[in-house]
């Protein structure tokens, strides 16, 4: 018992001490950012802290192009719904214009489709074929903040500003400020210049508005492979967000130029838990589920609430052991007549 405790105090030890370690890592570096720079990093992370829920209706319209062969155009209407450990986007519309060859090139949802990402699981649910996946998770942060446009819209290189800020310092490299003006909007240009491999990172905040980002421009060997600008809007007492974004993004062969409009935001409004679950989708008794992590399939018992269906199965499963239990009671009960 006593090594048992000794182990687990020495592990907490240990963590803590690895925490106090990166503590001091951090802000020894911090210590090594100019004025300008650390302000616009806290005042970008304070906007982050303050925002716990997302829940809005967007439109995306993008134009796919490639080198040699024709491209196509792709306009989207999503519900999205997230707080810290999930996110949820749901299909609302999709349109498709181009050759029939490159639809497998839009990686779009089908209408009504949903796709649930979380710290517990991950979750798809197909119309089409009218069945719901659930499978291990692959959740991360840089991942969350991929997958959801509203934060890869305030982010750059799958990170929030402070941490490319401190990531940066602690290879050596550090962000210069200096005063700039973007559509009308006083600006601080946060610029990195990076050696291996060769890039610059451009980042331009508004500090009037929450130092929420306005551009962004990462160049690669004196190439912007990655842009995009933003309008921002104060959605709450002091708190800003964008409502519209105009990116171009080039990956590989292919060149996407999109627009991003924000239709409706709400922030900080409880959201229910059961959203992003299958509970929370709209489904019927027909769906079947396929749970690839247990490796069976099955159906809800859509007519029933979840407590309705967690009672059942507990009244059945009470019913079963008192059936067992009278059963060994009544042969109990004859052999110790037979003796």
């Amino acid at each position: 018992m006593f090594y048992r405790t000794s182990l687990v105090v020495m592990g907490v030890l240990f963590s803590v001490s690895n925490s106090i370690t990166t503590e001091q890592i951090t802000l020894e570096h911090s210590r090594k950012l100019s004025g300008e720079v650390f302000s616009a990093m806290e005042g970008n992370q304070a906007t982050l802290d303050s925002i716990s829920t997302m829940q809005a209706t967007v439109t995306k319209r993008s134009s796919h192009s490639f080198p040699n062969k024709k491209g196509f155009q792709l306009a989207q209407k999503h519900r999205i719904i997230s707080d810290e450990d999930h996110f949820r986007k749901d299909q609302l519309e999709t349109q498709f214009k181009g050759p029939k060859e490159n639809r497998g090139c839009a990686r779009a949802l089908p209408v009504g489709g949903v796709e649930i990402e979380s710290v517990e699981s991950n979750i798809d649910y197909i119309p089409p074929k009218n069945m719901v996946f659930v499978r291990s998770p692959r959740w991360s942060h840089d991942y969350k903040i991929r997958t959801n446009d509203l934060l890869h819209y305030q982010s750059a290189r799958g990170a929030t500003l402070k941490e490319n800020i401190l990531a940066s310092a602690k290879n050596g490299y550090y962000f210069t400020a200096k005063k700039d003006k973007v559509d009308g909007d006083d600006c601080i240009l946060l610029t990195c210049d990076y050696t291996n491999p060769e890039a610059t990172l451009k980042i331009w905040v508004v500090p009037s508005k929450g130092y929420c980002i306005k551009k962004i421009q990462d160049i690669s060997k004196g190439k912007i492979s990655n842009e995009y600008k933003t309008t921002l809007k104060k959605y709450s007492p002091g708190i800003w967000w964008f409502d519209s974004v105009q990116a171009i993004k080039t990956t590989g062969l292919e060149t996407v130029a999109s627009i991003l409009s924000v239709d409706a935001l709400t922030l900080n409004e409880p959201i229910d838990p059961d959203v992003f679950t299958v509970w929370g989708l709209d489904i019927s008794s027909k769906t079947r589920i396929m749970d690839e992590v247990q490796g069976k399939m099955f159906t809800l018992a859509i007519d029933d609430s979840r407590e309705e269906t967690t009672n059942k199965v507990l009244v059945i499963g009470l019913g079963i052991l008192g059936l067992v239990a009278a059963t060994l009671l009544g042969i109990f009960t004859k052999v110790r007549r037979s003796r």
